[in-house]
């Protein structure tokens, strides 16, 4: 996912890369799409799911991207993977999420800080902001850095586990997450997360709350649960 255009504005792109990764066991972390081709189906406008699928394990990423409204600069993604273990034993399988946002098109001037509980991020420049919170289950671990020190951590080192940095940190700053688990046979990992975007040109501590709106909403699903 490369692109994020909010409220019609074509000339600002919120979003560089954001993408998934997964490791078994030790091994090196590796983009989904190398899984397999992606099998995608678009049942309206609003929603998109890729399944990759090999011997061991399929991967289904699901997509649902609504908006506040014309005008209103406020749009959402719902997103919710699914690793299913297809082989006839345990898999030890590790996901991870990277995401690279540069907030009103330009790659600098953004901060980002992480949920303590590694379950919610904000990132924001002036008065644009963008909240994520992993309603089921929270992550494991948690990296905030700058581009693109952990993709090329991920993409280069064996068994890499991210460092658990919350931040605040600012610059050309990116935020991942990981989730670990042993995935018994023909059972499954689910992942379900929401992305709020807001861009109203409205004062910047508008931003700050969307944090804690967000570490609340995921709070409140946590005692649901």
């Amino acid at each position: 996912m490369n692109s994020w255009f909010v409220d019609n504005a074509p000339s600002q792109n919120h979003l560089n890369n954001q993408w998934f990764y997964y490791r078994i066991g030790n091994g090196l972390a590796m983009p989904i799409n190398t899984i397999s081709a992606a099998v995608v189906n678009n049942p309206d406008s609003q929603t998109l799911e890729a399944v990759y699928a090999n011997a061991q394990f399929s991967l289904t990423v699901s997509y649902v991207l609504t908006g506040g409204g014309t005008g209103t600069g406020n749009a959402d993604i719902r997103e919710a993977i699914n690793v299913l273990n297809t082989s006839g034993a345990p898999l030890n399988f590790h996901l991870f999420q990277y995401s690279d946002f540069n907030l009103l098109g330009t790659p600098g001037g953004d901060s980002v800080v992480i949920g303590n509980a590694f379950d919610s991020v904000i990132q924001w420049d002036g008065a644009t902001g963008i909240a994520e919170t992993a309603a089921q289950p929270p992550a494991n671990r948690a990296e905030a850095a700058l581009a693109f020190t952990t993709l090329n951590n991920l993409n280069t080192i064996p068994g890499y586990d991210l460092n658990n940095n919350i931040g605040p940190l600012s610059g050309d700053v990116t935020w991942s997450f990981q989730w670990d688990s042993v995935i018994g046979s023909g059972l499954s990992l689910d992942v379900f997360k929401d992305k709020q975007m807001a861009i109203t040109p409205v004062p910047e501590p508008t931003a700050i709350s969307m944090l804690a709106v967000a570490l609340g909403a995921a709070g409140f699903l946590r005692r649901r649960r």
